[in-house]
């Protein structure tokens, strides 16, 4: 699966809440949370998962989602401002 600019941005989102919702709780809330040994594998884990989609290079990393938005604009009598 690849994933766009966008889904790579709000995973790592989700993944730095998530981290800091562990780092939050205690020993044995993350222990039952996670099913863990400890709290400190499941930290790894997540920072893990941070770094490899901050390396993470997707097929479509722009931001271009293929929408024409100079034709719909002009299409509904919208001004065109070109930079």
């Amino acid at each position: 699966m690849t994933m766009r600019a966008t889904e790579v941005s709000n995973k790592l989102d989700e993944l730095y809440r998530e981290l800091e919702s562990v780092r939050g709780m205690s020993e044995s809330e993350v222990c039952s949370k996670y099913n863990a040994d400890c709290k400190q594998d499941i930290e790894d884990i997540i920072e893990e998962e941070i770094e490899a989609l901050k390396s993470y290079e997707c097929d479509d990393c722009s931001e271009d989602d293929g929408m024409d938005y100079i034709n719909l604009q002009q299409s509904q009598g919208l001004p065109v401002i070109c930079w």
